[in-house]
C-alpha cells in the first residue's frame, strides 16, 4: 500500500524541486519589490506632489480641482 516505486520517488523528488524553486522565486520578486519602494521611516507619511484637494461646484455640485477650466456649461462659475 506504501510501497516506494522508483516513480513515486523521482516524481516526490520532481515536486520538491518545484516547490523550492517557487519560494526562492517568490523571494525574489519580494526582495526586488522592496528594493525598488522609497524607504521611509516608521510614521513618517510621504509627501505627494501629484494629490490635488478638490472643491465643491456652486452650480452643480460636482467636485474638481480648485484650478479647473469652464466646463462649457453657461453658468459654470470657473473662467474660461
Amino acid at each position: 500500500m506504501f510501497g516506494f516505486s522508483l516513480g513515486k520517488l523521482v516524481v516526490a523528488t520532481i515536486l520538491i524541486f518545484a516547490v523550492w524553486y517557487g519560494f526562492k522565486m517568490m523571494n525574489r520578486i519580494s526582495e526586488a519589490r522592496s528594493e525598488a519602494l522609497p524607504r521611509q521611516g516608521k510614521g513618517k507619511v510621504s509627501p505627494r506632489s501629484d494629490v490635488e484637494d478638490l472643491t465643491e461646484c456652486r452650480r452643480c455640485g460636482a467636485f474638481v480641482a480648485a484650478n479647473a477650466k469652464a466646463c462649457g456649461r453657461g453658468d459654470c462659475p470657473y473662467p474660461r
